[in-house]
């Protein structure tokens, strides 16, 4: 009876990529193996990736901030197109409205906000969600403002879309 046992690992390293097989013989020693594999994968060169640019990430210039529910009748002031400003807030990009009342969109620590003006604490549209780097990639928990009970409340059809 013959038995082949082989070992085929596919290295990628950057814009490189090696196949490196190893057999039977050679799976015994371990740490052997481990060396082998390390100067194989050493001789792809290069260096470590560059550290992840938050702001270049979110390539959408233009959102368009909606609802068809609630939050249409609270906060009709907050509706609509917002374009990506030329500095960054927090690391992240903001968006300035382009017409009416000149509001803003940031990211602050506990999440998105729609503000009067970036980086206030108080807004008028919210998104606890702080795992997307950008706003538009949050598909639902969007909240408004509701002055008259003075209160927090989801609006399952508020959305910020990219349209541009």
């Amino acid at each position: 009876m013959f038995s082949l046992c082989v070992l085929v690992l596919l290295v990628v390293k950057g814009t490189h990529a090696i196949t490196i097989t190893v057999n039977e013989e050679e799976l015994g020693d371990q740490e052997a193996l481990k060396q082998f594999v390390e100067a194989k994968v050493d001789a792809l060169g290069g260096s470590l990736p560059p550290l992840h640019n938050l702001t270049s990430s979110c390539s959408c210039d233009k959102l368009l901030l909606s609802s068809l529910g609630p939050a249409t009748t609270f906060q009709p002031k907050v509706m609509g197109i917002y374009t990506r400003s030329y500095t960054s807030y927090n690391q992240h990009h903001s968006y300035r409205q382009n017409y009416g009342a000149d509001y803003r969109l940031y990211k602050l620590s506990p999440g998105w906000l729609v503000g009067h003006k970036r980086g206030a604490k108080t807004g008028y549209v919210h998104n606890p969600d702080t795992s997307q780097t950008c706003p538009y990639l949050i598909k639902s928990g969007w909240l408004y403002y509701n002055s008259v009970h003075g209160v927090w409340y989801h609006d399952t059809t508020l959305v910020l879309r990219c349209i541009q």
